[in-house]
């Protein structure tokens, strides 16, 4: 199977449109979205679930938007949660209401696809980059991320309490999806697919039968 990956669309309908088009022509059998494929509008320092919020306020509404990613596999993010969390069920529109529920995180084939705020993320100046908090990462072979807006690669070495270290991406060079050897120490690579949102679009290529991702850009 060939995966589109793609997280952070923050409700902009033209990248998931760049997005969609770019997969369709590489000819992948599945579309997955890892999260924040809508925008709330309400910050975080405003976030009350105990007042009333009118719909407008919270999200905007597009039901052109919420119709095409109806046909995404999809996971939450944290944007969608907040966005559950301020609104009545009475208010949701029939094309949101599925956008709202559903899983936090997907099996792709051999990767787990979460969103990314479940992790623990630490800025590093030395390579400009937020590096995974090992602890709070799945210890599995693949892990497919978005949320801080990166495009990157880690891997983390799982003996004693777990190292990571920052592997160096070119997009169009596939980076090969690690195998664990029966007995070997485990590695996870985490592979943060980066923002849709913006120009160009970022998303990532799962080739499972030939066990290997590729950064692309739409």
């Amino acid at each position: 199977m060939r995966y589109a990956v793609m997280a952070d669309l923050h409700g902009k309908r033209k990248a998931l449109r760049r997005v969609l088009t770019a997969a369709g022509q590489a000819g992948v059998d599945e579309v997955v979205c890892l999260g924040d494929y809508l925008e709330a509008k309400v910050p975080m320092r405003r976030h009350d679930p105990a007042r009333f919020w009118p719909l407008d306020e919270v999200v905007d509404p597009d039901p052109e938007l919420w119709a095409e990613l109806v046909d995404v596999r999809r996971v939450l993010g944290n944007q969608e949660e907040r966005i559950r969390d301020l609104l009545e069920p009475e208010q949701i529109p029939d094309l949101l209401a599925p956008l709202l529920t559903g899983t936090s995180i997907t099996h792709v084939d051999c990767a787990v696809g979460m969103h990314g705020h479940q992790i623990g993320w630490d800025f590093d100046e030395e390579s400009d980059a937020f590096v995974p908090r090992a602890g709070d990462v799945p210890a599995v072979p693949l892990v497919l991320v978005g949320h801080t807006h990166r495009r990157a690669v880690f891997e983390i070495r799982w003996g004693g309490p777990g190292s990571v270290r920052s592997v160096p991406v070119t997009p169009g060079r596939p980076v090969p999806v690690p195998v664990r050897a029966p007995g070997a120490e485990l590695v996870t690579t985490v592979v943060n697919v980066g923002p849709a949102i913006g120009r160009p679009s970022n998303w990532l290529f799962f080739d499972a039968d030939r066990g290997e991702v590729v950064f692309e850009e739409a």
